[in-house]
């Protein structure tokens, strides 16, 4: 008699598994920090969005330059309400 052994689903979804992280903007407005972040996975990537070391949104496209067309749309969007590109000091800035 032979003993079937347990099989792990092929496409396991229940973790989300990242390759990569990049930061791509930060904005420093008179009370908060936001730092954009691009995150690779295997199947897409993910922009989120930090505010004060908290999650506030996190977005999933297909597409690496899709994502990063979104972030530079939501950096112009801060820089209209006051926020600046980048912490002040920075040479960048």
């Amino acid at each position: 008699m032979t003993k079937i052994a347990p099989v792990e689903p092929a496409n396991n979804r229940d973790a989300i598994h990242e390759e990569a992280r990049e930061t791509l903007a930060m904005f420093q407005g008179c009370n908060q920090t936001i730092n954009v972040v691009l995150v690779a996975l295997t199947d897409g990537v993910e922009l989120e969005v930090w505010a004060d070391g908290s999650l506030r949104r996190r977005s999933r496209f297909l597409r690496d330059t899709q994502a990063r067309k979104y972030s530079d749309r939501l950096g112009a969007r801060l820089s209209r309400r006051g926020y600046r590109r980048g912490r002040p000091g920075d040479p960048g800035a």
